[in-house]
């Protein structure tokens, strides 16, 4: 029986990671099938096959369509080539801004999907409402705090608020407009990039200060994403 169990706690981590490729292979099938099929047409049967695994396995790791859902969306903002410590970490405005934007644009193209499905189905599933509200306040806490570290550091075009600045980049950097500009009209990410970067430049930020004129944002130090 001692051997057994050393056997067990041996081999543990290679069953963690089997079980944790498997789901990945899951959540793949899956938006591949919401994608091409329509989330409400698809199946856990269906799932099952285009991930190469038996139903039960499907059922095993999420117990519907919507926990597949919740888990896409998480993969997504937990993501840390994503996250928000990389704008924090630069030491300026012009690198903030950069790296924001950098962010954006990728963060956008793996999200649309996601977010479609919970636009079309909050209203008809309690659990997709819930989703949708939660994926809602991450995104515009995240806009907030980037706009108060831009107010903070003396950035903020004069006359539009801190909330009037995160309303209208909450609205302009969401999937909405990357969807229209970049699926449907054919742009692409580099001019969806350069396009927001111009947006924000011309429309929520100061002049840079005189003394560096060869930059269109700011180099000051100190202003970190989300510092108060």
């Amino acid at each position: 029986m001692q051997q057994e169990r050393k056997k067990r706690t041996y081999t543990s981590p290679d069953r963690v990671h089997g079980a944790r490729a498997t789901a990945r292979a899951i959540l793949a099938a899956a938006e591949v099938l919401f994608v091409r099929e329509g989330y409400a047409s698809v199946t856990m049967k269906q799932i099952a096959s285009e991930a190469g695994v038996a139903p039960a396995t499907v059922y095993l790791h999420f117990n519907g369509k919507g926990a597949i859902v919740r888990a896409l969306a998480e993969a997504i903002t937990d993501a840390p080539d994503l996250s928000v410590t990389r704008v924090e970490g630069e030491g300026s405005v012009e690198g903030q801004l950069r790296t924001a934007v950098s962010i954006l644009q990728h963060l956008n193209e793996r999200s649309w999907a996601v977010v479609e499905i919970l636009r079309s189905h909050s209203g008809a599933e309690p659990e997709m409402n819930v989703l949708a509200q939660e994926w809602q306040q991450r995104h515009f806490d995240a806009v907030r705090r980037g706009v108060g570290a831009v107010a903070n550091a003396g950035r903020l075009r004069p006359g539009v608020t801190v909330e009037q600045a995160a309303d209208i980049l909450y609205a302009i950097a969401g999937t909405d407009v990357y969807r229209s500009l970049v699926r449907e009209r054919g742009w692409t990410a580099a001019e969806y990039g350069s396009w927001l970067t111009q947006f924000i430049e011309s429309q929520l930020l100061s002049e840079p200060p005189s003394s560096s004129p060869h930059t269109s944002v700011t180099t000051s130090s100190g202003s970190a994403l989300g510092s108060s």
